[in-house]
């Protein structure tokens, strides 16, 4: 790819007319080494394979043998996708997962392996194995009805087949029944973790997908925007959106995640997987229709040759194209004005997508969007049916088919742009370890587009956040937000992570902008600038020059030599470092020490702070417990925003450290237990106040139950 890249790059240079007219003319040049590109990767083509599928679960039983029972669920579901549908091997990975699925109570997913199973070529003599295995789910859900006719299924089974052991099988059956088990009560569980949240008052009719509480605007120097049509509140939810289209991200390996529905996103355990290809699984046979009636069909030989991984942000813009042809590419006339009295459709939103801002002509190489339109189109041309298909639809904008072929990659080239302006990465939460309170990592799952969402204007410091619950974002905001004031997004570049040069290059680069936000103006609140030292003459604030030995005061001017400051800070540090058995006068020594050179917020106060904190946990003095800790609190929202995720966590961390040290007896110095608690219980209101932020409802709730577990047996 990055020779077809380098070769057409050389060649093709100028974006001269209209972007379909762009088009036109690179695909009038030779596009043989296009054409080879696809042969090579269509040579290749991964197709159903049971000796792979074999390997697969063999490599699952090593996994499953020592217990580590995600690692064997993944590899039984790479067996299962790569084996011929309902083959024997079909039948094996089914069973097998169906045991993982088992050991981890997950009972409605082992009942459905098992029930697909029954439909496959699964060995006769095995059968009797899975039949017990689906007789305890039953018994393990309460399912009384369903368990007896499980066994009353076994017994005709048993009676009509020759398997090996058979009358063992009698026999063990025949005691279970003698036996009158009495199958369990289990309180039926409704899973909450893909309900969406509501609006506090309801949508707004004029913005799809928008509260009523927020409006779209208008100017010539910030374009269409998103303003407060009225005073909000943090935490009030600003958009829930369903993804207008998405495409799953490759992994390194050329993959998709084996736990994540193609279709809709969902988190799965019982997949079943694509019919042809071996990347592609679902959480049902709907979502598998679904899938293949809208787009999966066009996709499918691409993937069995692996040509999207390479094609990129391509791969989405493709899937905006189908998206397309079922109005035959509706337009809506007029301009910004016309947004501004409606925008978004929920039954078809290609028209508001096909609006947004492609900045293509902006760009100072445009080649590679065209390329990859061009590998597209013919990859469709020669590979599928797709052009003779959308030739006979009654809404086919084009009469021949060379036209339609230039049409449509014309369209691919301006959705790239697209994309490449105004996508979202849609993430999502999971453990990096079993015994943590919160999910701790976002994992990249597919690249989303959001038109409603993606009309907000960028800032360094935004005033939303957003997580994502399957296909659908939710945007919250982060602040208080008054009426008239303009709600701004974060297209990736935050000033907490970067410094104004790196900002403005990302900004520039990557979306053709210079970003003029509240934080890029103002030098000054720059995070660089909490790592100064205090004025000796004013107290004022003197910069830290990595690249100078001098600086001046930002208050009085006053100019400095840094050297002594840092001199002064690095013997701080070394009671830091020292392991004398009188930690408590170490870390108090240093902290008195920058205290008088160091700003309030500086970094270096932050382990003093927190070294401190654990200290007093350790020996049960509720009163310094609770200084320290609001001491480091305080530091950490300055640095991180007082609404980060970081400050939630640690805000629940502390009051179970604080809940759990009342468990162990009478906290010291803790003259009043009644207000002591009622610190606590703050602690506990701000942790779900800022974690609503950043989590789905079902997760902080689950927090409020272990916390109200820990309060009740303290």
């Amino acid at each position: 790819m990055d020779c077809l890249l380098a070769y057409y790059t050389e060649k093709f240079t100028k974006l001269d007319g209209n972007i379909f007219e762009v088009f036109s003319k690179f695909y009038s040049l030779d596009l043989s080494p296009v054409d080879s590109w696809l042969e090579s990767q269509f040579k290749n083509k991964m197709k159903k394979d049971d000796r792979l599928s074999i390997f697969y679960r063999k490599e699952g039983n090593k996994c499953y043998a020592r217990k580590d029972l995600l690692k064997s669920l993944e590899f039984y579901t790479k067996s299962l996708c790569c084996a011929t549908p309902r083959s024997r091997e079909y039948g094996l990975a089914l069973a097998n997962r169906s045991a993982v699925s088992f050991e981890m109570k997950e009972y409605e997913n082992c009942l459905k392996d098992i029930d697909l199973c029954f439909n496959t070529d699964y060995p006769e003599d095995l059968k009797p194995k899975i039949f017990f295995r689906k007789a305890d789910c039953f018994f393990e859900t309460g399912q009384k009805e369903s368990f007896d006719k499980c066994l009353s299924e076994m017994h005709r089974f048993l009676s009509v087949t020759l398997v090996d052991d058979r009358e063992k099988h009698v026999e063990k059956l025949n005691q279970i029944k003698k036996a009158k088990i009495e199958c369990k009560t289990v309180e039926l569980y409704r899973d909450s973790s893909n309900d969406l949240p509501e609006f506090d008052e309801g949508e707004n009719s004029d913005f799809a997908y928008a509260s009523s509480k927020i409006k779209m605007s208008f100017d010539k120097i910030k374009g269409r925007h998103v303003l407060a049509k009225k005073d909000i509140k943090k935490g009030d939810v600003l958009f829930i959106e369903k993804a207008f289209i998405f495409a799953p991200v490759f992994k390194e390996n050329k993959e998709f995640y084996s736990f994540k529905c193609y279709n809709c996103l969902k988190d799965i355990i019982s997949s079943i997987p694509c019919e042809r290809c071996t990347l592609c699984v679902y959480c049902n046979d709907k979502c598998r229709i679904t899938s293949w009636t809208e787009c999966h069909k066009w996709e499918c030989e691409g993937m069995q040759a692996n040509i999207w991984y390479d094609l990129g942000i391509a791969f989405p813009a493709f899937k905006a194209v189908l998206k397309g042809v079922k109005s035959g590419f509706r337009t809506i006339k007029g301009d910004y004005h016309e947004d501004l009295k409606h925008f978004g459709d929920k039954n078809d939103n290609y028209t508001y997508f096909n609006r947004l801002v492609s900045n293509i002509y902006k760009s100072k190489n445009a080649a590679p969007y065209i390329l990859m339109s061009a590998i597209v189109v013919t990859y469709l041309k020669k590979y599928t049916d797709f052009f003779a298909w959308f030739l006979q639809q009654k809404n086919c904008p084009k009469n021949d088919l060379s036209t339609l072929v230039k049409y449509i990659g014309g369209l691919i080239t301006k959705h790239i742009a697209q994309l490449t302006c105004n996508s979202s990465i849609i993430e999502h939460w999971t453990y990096s370890s079993t015994d943590l309170l919160f999910p701790d990592i976002l994992i990249t799952i597919a690249c989303g587009m959001f038109p409603s969402v993606s009309i907000m204007n960028h800032s360094c410091r935004p005033n939303v956040t957003n997580f994502f619950i399957c296909d659908t974002i939710v945007i919250k905001a982060l602040e208080d937000v008054s009426e008239n004031e303009e709600i701004f997004n974060c297209y990736g570049i935050d000033y907490r992570g970067m410094n104004r040069e790196q900002r403005q290059i990302a900004c520039r680069s990557l979306y053709h902008f210079e970003c003029k936000c509240v934080i890029c103006n103002n030098p000054a609140k720059e995070v660089e600038m909490l790592d100064s030292y205090l004025c000796p003459k004013c107290k004022g604030l003197v910069p830290e020059m990595s690249s100078n030995s001098l600086s001046f005061c930002v208050n009085c001017g006053e100019k400095y030599s840094l050297k002594p400051f840092r001199k002064i800070n690095d013997e701080a540090q070394k009671y830091l470092e020292n392991d004398d058995v009188n930690i408590l006068e170490l870390l108090v020594k240093s902290l008195m020490i920058r205290e008088k050179i160091l700003y309030k917020h500086h970094k270096d106060f932050e382990e003093v702070y927190y070294r401190l904190y654990s200290y007093y946990v350790e020996s049960g003095d509720a009163e310094n417990m609770f200084k320290y800790f609001h001491l480091w609190l305080e530091n950490e929202k300055a640095r991180r925003g007082r609404n980060s995720r970081g400050i939630g966590t640690k805000l629940y961390e502390a009051a179970l450290a604080i809940l759990h040290c009342l468990q162990n007896g009478n906290p010291k110095n803790c003259t009043n237990l009644k207000a002591f608690l009622q610190n606590v219980e703050h602690m506990i209101r701000e942790a779900k106040m800022v974690l609503n932020l950043y989590y789905p409802a079902y997760i902080t709730n689950r927090l409020s139950r272990k916390i109200q577990f820990i309060s009740n047996n303290k």
